[in-house]
């Protein structure tokens, strides 16, 4: 399958050569192998070789059983879950209902969990018998199910025994692979577990890269140094593709690239002028600077075609998705006069919009553009054509790409005016509970609405549609809520959905999947 070698600044271990080896290679790797701590992509995809949950999506955006048999909802708060019998962990004792009960309790109400968002309405999760657990939600939860997704599961005599820090350095889970090495600044080692209770993966020995440079990735794709590499970048598709290596495999995706500004803030708001006013927090001001941005040539001349323009937050596949929202029209010159009309017109004459000060003066519209350089495909460089458009309407805009690992922490600090990410869930209630409902004490609501987008309609409709039994009338509901925020208060600016795209090395045979989680176990030899 691979030549092993000597790559640009990397080197692969020898034990990683021969036909029943995978080599992975990723953007990033993961922050914690604790499957409750972090819910970034990445961080889970690798993850997911070594754990399981009780259901998953599968690439239809189905909600699946994984560990689970059964699931019924005895009333509205309550929910009796069966488990499969005989599901070994990698240390060979037999999972029960216990360490389900643990799992879920665990996700929901550990201090440094990420997962709240998902299972932080469960109060009670207990075993009744070796294979059932009965779970208790404060309010209703009608996609408890689908939320179970983010609640793997783990052996609860094995954490008792080794504490958290033990864990982390050797954990132990259910899936088709089981650990053997993580070094997470590189790579995790991982061979395929005998006593899998599915179906096993093709290949016995896996190695999962952390490569950030997109340009490594596909010389050693190209090289055989590797046989999947996630997120080829749009200007090497014809390399790769006239190489006879590799092919090029993408797939729409759910993922949203947008723009996000501060909604809090009169004045000292981090990416202005000292002492300016945030015009942000007039949505007049935000849809100027929607209507300055031109998504269309983003996608065409930065992203290769590999994205679609979005025209609202949710994805086309979403529940929630309203086909009444459409984009704002790309219109520069509108743009300039909505913001001249706001007051913040050019009054020196040297052709920048100007911000009022706290001390009656007046100052440039300075604005800097926060986004990561590592994280999303052309990242830095969308967030360059972003700054270039704005100029263009009178807002002397610069740029601050920085690695995601300085770039979020400094977001949900507050250190910005406006930024540039991305958002993927396949969970239309998650993401809306998530970015769009205002922050709340317990940590439950508004868990990634950094730049605290707040709407007391908005919020009522969110916690109505999540505890709404009817498909359709939530769909309903999370439309209604959508057109407020994206049409009334255009809370987000959407650019683009991402198409998911890997390099795949003849040989190999994997196809990406919507929801961007990268998975080994998926690949099959050809």
């Amino acid at each position: 399958m691979k030549r092993i070698g000597i790559l640009a600044a990397f080197v692969f271990a020898l034990a990683f050569a021969g036909g029943d080896q995978l080599v992975v290679a990723y953007q990033g790797g993961a922050v914690t192998l604790d499957p409750h701590l972090r819910n970034e992509t990445t961080t889970l995809s690798w993850q997911h070789h070594i754990f399981e949950t009780p259901f998953f999506f599968d690439v239809k955006g189905n909600v699946v059983p994984v560990l689970a048999r059964s699931i019924e909802n005895t009333d509205p708060n309550t929910w009796v879950l069966k488990i499969k019998s005989g599901v070994k962990f990698h240390d060979g004792s037999t999972m029960t209902a216990e360490d389900v009960a643990f799992s879920i309790t665990r996700a929901a109400t550990h201090e440094k969990s990420q997962m709240k968002g998902y299972v932080g309405k469960v109060i009670e999760a207990k075993a009744v018998d070796a294979e059932t657990v009965v779970i208790k939600t404060k309010v209703p939860d009608p996609l408890l199910p689908a939320h179970l997704d983010h609640a793997a599961v783990i052996p609860k005599a094995y954490l008792d025994k080794v504490g958290e820090e033990g864990f982390q350095k050797h954990p132990i889970g259910t899936g088709p692979y089981k650990f053997v090495e993580w070094l997470n600044a590189d790579h995790l080692t991982l061979e395929r577990f005998e006593d899998y209770w599915g179906p096993k993966p093709d290949f016995a020995k896996v190695l999962l890269k952390n490569i950030p440079q997109g340009a490594t990735r596909v010389a050693g794709l190209l090289s055989g140094e590797i046989d999947i590499a996630e997120k080829v970048l749009p200007q090497d598709f014809a390399r790769v593709e006239r190489s006879g290596r590799a092919v090029v495999k993408q797939t729409p995706g759910v993922r949203i690239i947008y723009v996000a500004m501060d909604y809090w803030r009169e004045y000292g708001s981090e990416g202005l002028p000292e002492g300016a006013k945030n015009p942000f927090l007039d949505p007049a001001a935000r849809k100027a600077v929607y209507m300055a941005i031109d998504a269309e040539a983003i996608v065409a001349k930065i992203m290769g075609g590999a994205a679609t323009v979005a025209q609202q937050f949710l994805a086309p596949v979403h529940e929630g998705y309203s086909p009444k929202i459409k984009r704002f029209p790309y219109d520069p010159e509108g743009a300039r006069k909505i913001l001249e009309g706001l007051g913040y017109g050019d009054q020196d004459g040297d052709g920048w919009l100007e911000l009022p000060t706290k001390d009656g003066g007046r100052v440039p519209f300075e604005l800097r553009i926060d986004a990561p350089n590592d994280r999303y495909l052309n990242d830095a460089q969308i967030a360059q054509a972003m700054a270039s458009m704005l100029r263009k309407v009178g807002i002397k805009a610069s740029v601050n790409a920085v690695p995601k690992k300085v770039f979020f922490p400094n977001m949900t600090k507050g250190h910005f005016t406006l930024y540039m990410a991305g958002w993927g869930s396949m969970d239309s209630i998650n993401t809306m509970l998530s970015m769009f409902h205002s922050k709340d004490p317990e940590g439950l609501y508004g868990r990634f609405n950094r730049q605290r987008y707040h709407n007391p309609k908005v919020d009522a409709l969110i916690e109505k549609a999540a505890q709404t039994f009817d498909p359709a009338e939530r769909d309903r509901i999370l439309q209604q809520a959508m057109e407020i925020a994206m049409l009334e208060d255009v809370a987000y600016i959407p650019l683009h959905y991402e198409n998911v795209i890997a390099g795949v090395a003849k040989g190999v045979e994997f196809a990406p999947r919507p929801d961007e989680y990268l998975h080994a176990f998926e690949a099959k030899k050809q």
